[in-house]
């Protein structure tokens, strides 16, 4: 087991002093910089240059980082949400660690995506069907891995084929998850 031990503790989001939430910082007890690269292969939806000695993505409305021997994560509820996502992230990397003769390294990886590249193809019919007001709410929603497009009633109609087509393509080529 490559990551057994490790150290967490939540910081206040300076910015944001009124903030509710947290960030968690997760120090590793090894260093795992030659992992990243299958790391990079694994993650979807990272973004990875090898060399700048960070992989970064979106999870659950979370920005994550993981370094050679730290992982941030913001937006964090209390400790008990970061205590779940720690232990997610050590199987991660454990498992990845463990596979990494069968995984093919990735050295650059760039599957950003906006909000108005998903807005523009929606309906925006801002119907609420999805439960939220607008069709831009939504469509960060998505971006932020917290929605999954599909939820969007009107684009599954007949007559939104061709932009729910243009979307899944892009959603596809960067790497995420389509429900």
């Amino acid at each position: 087991m490559l990551v057994d031990k490790v150290h967490m503790h939540l910081v206040n989001v300076e910015c944001v002093p009124t903030s509710t939430k947290f960030n968690a910082i997760i120090d590793l007890e090894v260093d795992i910089g030659d992992l990243l690269p299958y790391l990079a292969a694994e993650i979807r939806g990272c973004t990875y240059i090898h060399g700048a000695g960070q992989l970064n993505f979106m999870d659950q409305g979370h920005i994550i980082a993981i370094g050679h021997r730290q992982i941030t994560m913001t937006a964090v509820l209390d400790e008990a949400e970061a205590q779940q996502f720690c232990e997610r992230f050590k199987g991660l990397i454990n498992d990845v660690d463990q596979r990494r003769d069968s995984i093919t390294p990735v050295l650059r990886k760039q599957a950003r995506l906006g909000p108005l590249a998903v807005y523009r193809e929606l309906p925006g019919t801002n119907c609420g069907e999805c439960g939220e007001i607008t069709c831009m709410a939504f469509a960060a929603l998505v971006v932020n891995r917290e929605l999954a497009a599909n939820k969007c009633a009107p684009l599954l109609l007949e007559e939104y084929e061709e932009k729910r087509q243009r979307l899944w393509e892009i959603l596809r080529q960067a790497e995420y998850d389509l429900e």
